[in-house]
């Protein structure tokens, strides 16, 4: 009985030293403020301790809707353009145009005949597609195509969800500890703790960065009709100007391309959102679009001015390639220009077809499309295979400018782009004060209820009281040392949830003394009263846990985000507070009652 009673003893004492160690980091954080750690890093990387959430610690609170119709738009066009490649391939049905409907997921097929619209093979083709859209109605040469409801649904959900990924994968790229990332509905909350403010300009223009990469072809010899076209709706003193260049457009040669220039406007508005309100207001051909560049103004010396300037590239629809081939992306400086760049590694399939892009447009521009911000056209001089592209991002800024700008660039292009534009709801700074006077309140909490609990304990139980206490002192180190083992993120409903883990650890120490009590006034001996006290009660106590354990579980299955760190704690404290009522206070009474004779205080 004694070396039994001594294992468990050394057991106990082993796992209380382990919690001590794990909780050393988390104690030694709280105190130390913005100060260094004195914890060697080896200690750190072993036990991470305790991290503050959002209501503890300060930070930020962003909230983002997922603009999903866009999501399921670029869906439409996606498919819409693999139906008319198709068709050119196996159909032989070439000069097949797209006309975008109204809605974002319907999309008319305009053949050059009747004919071909009825042949066999264009059937046969739209019938293998009929999982992803249908035929809503026919008309002549025009079939009106609209996307299958599973496909929107899908494509809604989709949105969300590799919204929060890539947002997460951003975060994490930045070093931001402890970030959370959780969807409502078509919304996203991103939580910051700890956040400083010089960043956070930084942090929320990579979050809300759509990143979508695109290759594109520059229709110089197409530009003259569209713009031209526009002479008329543009008023000579007016802010946007129409402007001409020569450029090579490959088989066309040396053209005379144009395109719309519009400066910063002094009261506010830049000159890409004068330039994006006016088109708006035209119709732009369903195969061509229209990409935006920062431009530097140059006086008529020919000198640089403070002036800034967007103007216009009219581009193919279409991109050749997109930033969904990339495998790396890294920056580099230039050693002749002495400025920094991105340089971007393809996949093997991304590598063809760059490599087949640039050999059919030899002696063409390609715009190198970011969110419809033309970062540089540079012209194909030749097939390049190898998988390797640049993107330059322009010559009038700072060196640390341009170098922080591609380094935000490689963070958003690694973690992959946006599904969805992302639309900023709120931004809420939650300041540090209120974090130190929540753990303020929340540790005075603890202190009075435990110590409440403890005098409770000795007055109403005596030398039993004792075991009690030692048990629930046992049942904080071991929550305390789990959460810093794991890292864990404490908020307030996390302590709540500590709090409440206290009295239910005392609840089944009274449950035990009670039984035993009972089995004493039978006229048993003290040992054997506690046997029977802890056998019996067992069953009791685990019924009523895990009935609680189950609730516990459904609440961090599909609780938010503050049931869930309620739920964690409170799981982690039915665990430690069985072990420690049942384990930890039974040495105590076999310590007691190890003569036979022995009389039981309690």
């Amino acid at each position: 009985m004694e070396r039994k009673l001594l294992w468990k003893v050394v057991f106990v004492l082993l796992l209380v030293s382990l919690s001590v160690t794990a909780s050393i980091t988390t104690v030694e954080r709280l105190g130390r403020g913005d100060k260094a750690s004195a914890l060697p890093d080896a200690l750190r990387d072993l036990f991470p301790g305790i991290n503050l959430g959002l209501d503890l610690q300060g930070g930020l609170r962003l909230i983002y809707e997922v603009e999903v119709e866009a999501a399921v738009e670029d869906k439409r066009d996606r498919i819409a353009d693999s139906l008319v490649e198709t068709l050119k391939e196996r159909a032989e049905v070439a000069g097949v145009k797209v006309k975008r409907g109204t809605d974002v997921s319907t999309f008319d097929l305009v053949f050059p005949s009747v004919s071909e619209r009825e042949s066999d093979d264009v059937k046969e083709i739209l019938k293998d597609f009929r999982q992803t859209v249908v035929i809503a109605a026919e008309e002549g040469n025009v079939s009106h195509m609209a996307l299958v409801e599973e496909v929107i649904d899908d494509t809604l959900a989709m949105a969300v969800k590799q919204a929060q990924e890539k947002i997460g994968n951003r975060t994490d790229a930045l070093g931001l500890v402890n970030t959370s990332v959780v969807p409502r509905g078509e919304e996203i909350i991103v939580e910051i703790p700890g956040v400083d403010e010089k960043r956070v300009a930084r942090i929320k223009r990579i979050i809300s960065t759509t990143a979508r990469l695109e290759f594109k072809m520059v229709d110089y010899a197409g530009s003259g009709k569209f713009f031209l076209g526009l002479k008329d709706k543009l008023d000579k003193d007016g802010p946007i100007k129409l402007k001409k260049e020569q450029k090579e457009d490959g088989q066309n040669g040396v053209v005379s391309a144009y395109f719309l220039e519009a400066k910063d406007d002094p009261d506010g508005k830049s000159g890409r959102q004068i330039l994006k309100a006016f088109l708006k207001t035209v119709e732009v051909p369903d195969d061509r679009s229209i990409g935006f560049q920062k431009d530097q103004v140059f006086d008529e010396a020919g000198n640089p001015t403070a002036d800034v300037a967007w103007r216009t590239f009219y581009l193919e629809r279409v991109a050749g390639i997109t930033g969904d081939y990339i495998e790396n992306a890294a920056v580099y400086t230039d050693e002749q220009t002495g400025r920094p760049y991105v340089s971007l590694s393809f996949s093997q399939a991304g590598g063809r077809k760059f490599a087949d892009l640039t050999e059919k447009n030899v002696r063409r521009h390609m715009a190198i499309q970011l969110d419809e911000n033309v970062k540089s056209d540079p012209i194909i001089q030749e097939k390049i295979s190898g998988g390797q592209a640049s993107i330059n991002l322009g010559a009038y800024e700072s060196f640390q400018k341009l170098y922080q700008e591609a380094r935000d660039l490689v963070v958003v292009l690694k973690a992959g782009s946006l599904p969805a534009p992302l639309k900023p709801i709120t931004e809420t700074t939650v300041g540090p004060a209120l974090g130190r006077d929540s753990i303020a309140m929340g540790r005075w909490a603890l202190s009075i209820a435990g110590i409440a609990v403890m005098i409770f304990m000795l007055i109403y139980y005596r030398r039993g009281g004792i075991a009690a206490n030692l048990a629930l002192i046992a049942n904080a180190v071991f929550i305390i040392g789990i959460l810093s083992g794991f890292g864990a993120t404490l908020t307030l409903p996390g302590i709540a949830g500590i709090i409440l883990t206290v009295g239910m650890a005392v609840d089944a120490n009274v449950i035990i003394y009670e039984r035993i009590r009972e089995e004493l006034k039978t006229g048993k001996s003290p040992r054997a009263a506690v046997d029977a006290g802890y056998k019996r009660a067992f069953w009791t106590i685990f019924d009523a846990q895990i009935t609680t354990f189950i609730a516990g579980v459904v609440m961090l299955q599909y609780g938010e985000k503050d049931i869930k760190g309620f739920a964690v704690t409170l799981l982690i404290g039915i665990i430690t507070s069985m072990f420690s009522a049942i384990f930890i206070s039974r040495i105590f009474f076999d310590w007691m009652t190890r003569q036979r004779t022995a009389n039981l205080s309690i």
